[in-house]
């Protein structure tokens, strides 16, 4: 189990951002190590080569002002006194040859020789840093020219500088150590709060998982990236929940919707099988069959049809139209219907075209739509009048009648599939017309809205307007 509950653990983003994070954290901390390190070694030989010059300007000094045997005496009490194992003098002459030197008894592998003939670069003050296998720390020489061709050696032993050099990589290691330690403590505890909203994310989905669909991430002030997940997630929970909402009510309407047909479909079968033998009321079965069975195709058809388009799946075949040309064709279309019910339908036309991007036959079944609902609902005698306007770069289409009206409790519910009013339910019709035609137009951008009154009731749908020339 343990070892399980480890391998899990290495595995997770937590482990991996602690990791990153301590590989960052260290990197940077051994980067300025090595800054620090240089700079000061840097510094230390500039501090030492300074001492040299010094030194060796003082001796050449004295030299020039005292001779030979004074920068003797010199370099004997300078070597006693610092120790004959940690500095060095001596002058040579120009062929190299010791003139005057401190106890080199301990710097015999040092190469003091010399060209006879000086370079350029020769003639200039330099300075070299020598490894000795007799001794353990390095030694910086500098070799000082002096006019007639001689040369004044002053070396010191770097055993001060490497112990501090020493010292302070040995008190960085034990830091980097503690550093290390405490920065992955840090970092874990970071990317365990950091993966913190994402663990509440998986906690919610996991709940969802076992049928609460009703949980929600809860919001905290573990920062704006980790609250836009949430908010993203709680609204795609919202969006499903609708969903499913919209699936079970649209699964008991079609339920309820379908039982009523096929019983009475049924019912007539039933009734003719136990009847007489006789063919005639056997096509008369047959034919009522056909036109139920034609209907329940036509409500289906028609569900799959809005199911699509509210989905956003539905292809729709968008091309330039002018919906005046289209609105008038579908008014011919629905006259004759309405000269049966001596119903007038009157359209007010725009000086202009009402062009728009859409899917035609699509919108078409739009405008037949309400066309055929303000027919059903107009009484004798009444008038339907169509309106075309553009505002506001919308085209907005308006069908007004004179009818019934629609009750103030139905309106919410007028765009719901299978709903019907209850002065509706004596007419024929499936109540998904009007859902229908609300799912065409949100497909296209648009919007549609009703109002009614006892005086009658008026649908509007818009849609964006393209441009379009004025009509002449």
């Amino acid at each position: 189990m343990f070892w399980k509950s480890g391998r899990r653990f290495l595995r997770t983003t937590t482990f991996r951002l602690t990791l990153w994070y301590l590989g960052v954290f260290s990197a940077l901390s051994v980067a300025v190590f090595l800054v620090v390190y240089v700079s000061l070694a840097l510094r230390l030989q500039a501090q030492t080569d300074s001492e040299l010059l010094d030194k060796s300007k003082e001796f050449v000094t004295l030299y020039r002002e005292h001779g030979i045997k004074a920068l003797q005496a010199e370099f004997a009490r300078e070597a006693e006194s610092q120790g004959t194992g940690h500095v060095l003098f001596q002058l040579l002459s120009s062929s190299g040859i010791p003139l005057a030197s401190s106890n080199l008894s301990q710097w015999k592998e040092l190469d003091i020789t010399r060209s006879k003939e000086p370079s350029v670069q020769e003639s200039q003050p330099s300075y070299r840093t020598i490894s000795l296998r007799r001794q353990r720390h390095k030694i910086r020489l500098l070799s000082m020219p002096i006019s007639g061709g001689e040369w004044i050696d002053v070396g010191s032993s770097l055993q001060r500088e490497e112990l501090i050099l020493e010292r302070y990589r040995e008190t960085f290691g034990v830091a980097l150590m503690v550093m290390v330690g405490c920065g992955g403590l840090f970092g874990f505890l970071l990317a365990r709060k950091a993966m913190a909203g994402v663990q509440r994310v998986t906690d919610t989905a996991t709940g969802i998982g076992r049928n609460d669909l009703g949980r929600r991430v809860p919001l905290t002030d573990e920062g704006e990236e980790i609250n836009a997940l949430a908010l993203a997630f709680n609204a795609m929970l919202e969006r499903i929940e609708i969903l499913l909402g919209e699936f079970r009510q649209v699964t008991d309407n079609v339920a309820h919707e379908l039982r009523t047909p096929i019983t009475r479909i049924r019912g007539m079968a039933e009734t003719t099988l136990k009847g007489n033998d006789d063919l005639c009321e056997y096509k008369e079965t047959v034919a009522s069959v056909i036109d139920g069975c034609d209907d329940l195709i036509e409500m289906i058809g028609t569900m799959l049809e809005i199911a699509k388009t509210d989905s956003g799946t539905v292809d729709l075949d968008l091309v330039l139209l002018d919906l005046l040309e289209l609105v008038e064709e579908a008014a011919d279309l629905f006259t004759p219907m309405a000269e049966d019910k001596g119903i007038d339908i009157r359209l007010n036309k725009p000086y202009r075209t009402a062009t728009v991007v859409g899917d035609r036959r699509r919108l078409q079944r739009v405008v037949s739509n309400l066309l055929d609902n303000a027919i059903k609902y107009t009484p004798h005698g009444g008038v339907i009048t169509v309106s075309i306007e553009i505002e506001a770069g919308n085209v907005k289409v308006a069908i007004a009648d004179t009818g019934i009206g629609i009750n103030e409790n139905d309106l919410p519910h007028i765009f719901e599939r299978f709903y019907r009013c209850d002065h509706s339910r004596s007419t024929p019709g499936s109540g998904l017309g009007l859902s229908l035609a609300l799912a065409i137009v949100h497909a296209h951008g648009g919007d549609i809205t009703v109002q009614s009154s006892e005086h009658g009731s008026t649908f509007s749908f818009f849609l964006p307007a393209s441009s379009s020339p004025d009509r002449s």
